[in-house]
């Protein structure tokens, strides 16, 4: 796979997503420019790591992040911020 000119990383916070996180995840796997999509479970209690999990692609650009306990939106993304490998 070649690496587009311009890459990103793709951040999806994510609480008792379960109904919604497929099609966020398949949505951004086929973008070529996203190199990195990273979803931060909130302490989901529903199976939204699992279903984030069994989209795994083989590609290595999804990465599931799994917080310990429920700390809102803005600290899911800074913490997938934190642990991007993407630049700015």
């Amino acid at each position: 796979m070649s690496t587009p000119e311009h890459s990103v990383a793709v951040i999806i916070p994510a609480f008792n997503a379960a109904k919604t996180i497929e099609r966020a995840v398949r949505s951004a796997l086929i973008q070529p420019e996203a190199l990195e999509i990273m979803v931060v479970d909130d302490c989901s209690r529903d199976h939204t790591a699992e279903i984030v999990q069994s989209l795994q692609d083989g590609s290595g650009r999804l990465k599931l992040i799994r917080q310990s306990q429920n700390a809102g939106p803005s600290a899911a993304r800074n913490r997938a911020i934190a642990e991007s490998k993407s630049a700015w």
